[in-house]
């Protein structure tokens, strides 16, 4: 059985007190992925930095 992804795109998220860890997988056209680490702090501007790095 094979299996394919549903979504292109995803984020996965460790939602810490006082940190947010996200790791983004992408998968280009050609089939490769990327991935993508970063961390957040868990004040509001933080989380804004967040929302607009994945809406990026």
């Amino acid at each position: 059985m094979k299996i394919s992804p549903i979504y292109k795109r995803v984020i996965g998220l460790d939602v810490h007190q006082a940190k947010i860890s996200a790791c983004a997988v992408i998968e280009q056209v050609d089939g490769t992925r990327t991935v993508e680490h970063r961390k957040f702090g868990a004040l509001k501007r933080d989380r804004r930095a967040l929302a607009e790095w994945a809406k990026a």
